[in-house]
């Protein structure tokens, strides 16, 4: 009888329409964790979610397939052989980070060291001037994480999980109101909107920000001559960082109907009505 009753309730265009404000929350919360899981290690299509990404402008054989990628925190470098990526974060040094994304462009001696990311050791040197143009490259990503780069999208994040969380306690109380305590009912309304329209502001702010920042670098690295960096901005990052900003801002305006109150008891009362006749006739 219950896989019957699911069955009726998406055949029914109403209350299916009633339903999908909830389902939004489940593409917000996917799009929010997987933009801010970019180049965080090497699981699959992680690192391909990057703010930008940087290659040197040198003309040099040992140099044509290294790139660095940026992700909110995290980090991933490429020689040619795979990626290798890592959390990283403003104490992140620079020395560290390039001997782990880049173990066969090591810096100095030949050394054997643990990459917590590949499970490989250095091994291997190109050339001490290679060595450092990787080192520069990687000092540079990790600058432009730290000061451009910062990630308003977790505070957005942060604020939405808060919003979640006083609409269930705005629903209790228009649920059964109590008349001596008007406050605490104005405190859960307003705690309600206010974080979820701050949370959709700043989740726009999010995706234009880096989107217009990563687009202006890149233009900037390509047509300033003798610049030692080419940078280039990521795709899926910020198209995802905008569909959470789409999803955010319709849950957002959903708002007021699903705090309405009965709007949650209304569709169990419905459910309750349909099985009625079953049972009278079984």
């Amino acid at each position: 009888m219950g896989v019957f009753q699911v069955v009726k309730l998406f055949f029914n265009p109403y209350k299916l329409l009633r339903l999908l404000p909830f389902t939004l929350i489940i593409p917000i919360v996917l799009f929010d964790a997987l933009s801010l899981s970019g180049c965080v290690s090497t699981s699959p299509g992680i690192p391909g979610l990057y703010v930008v990404s940087l290659r040197s402008t040198k003309n040099t054989t040992a140099l044509a397939d290294v790139q660095v990628r940026i992700g909110y925190f995290g980090i991933c470098g490429t020689d040619g052989s795979g990626f290798r990526c890592q959390s990283s974060s403003k104490s992140s040094a620079s020395d560290a980070v390039t001997a782990n994304l880049f173990p066969g462009l090591g810096l100095g001696n030949t050394t054997t060291t643990s990459n917590k990311s590949s499970n490989t050791t250095v091994g291997s040197i190109v050339g001490p001037a290679n060595a450092v143009d990787v080192h520069e490259l990687v000092a540079t990503a990790l600058e432009l994480q730290v000061q451009i780069f910062i990630s308003i999208l977790a505070g957005g994040a942060f604020l939405f999980a808060s919003g979640l969380v006083f609409l269930v306690l705005h629903k209790r109380d228009a649920a059964s109101p109590n008349p001596d305590k008007p406050r605490r009912s104005a405190i859960l309304k307003r705690g309600t909107y206010g974080l979820l329209y701050l949370s959709a502001a700043l989740v726009f702010t999010a995706s234009l920000a880096t989107s217009e920042t990563a687009g202006a670098l890149a233009y900037a690295s390509s047509t300033i001559r003798n610049a030692p960096v080419l940078i280039s901005e990521g795709i899926a990052l910020p198209v995802l960082q905008w569909m959470a900003f789409g999803f955010t801002l319709l849950f957002t305006l959903a708002v007021p109907w699903i705090a309405r109150p009965g709007y949650v008891t209304s569709l169990v009362r419905s459910q309750k009505k349909e099985q009625q006749p079953d049972k009278e006739m079984a």
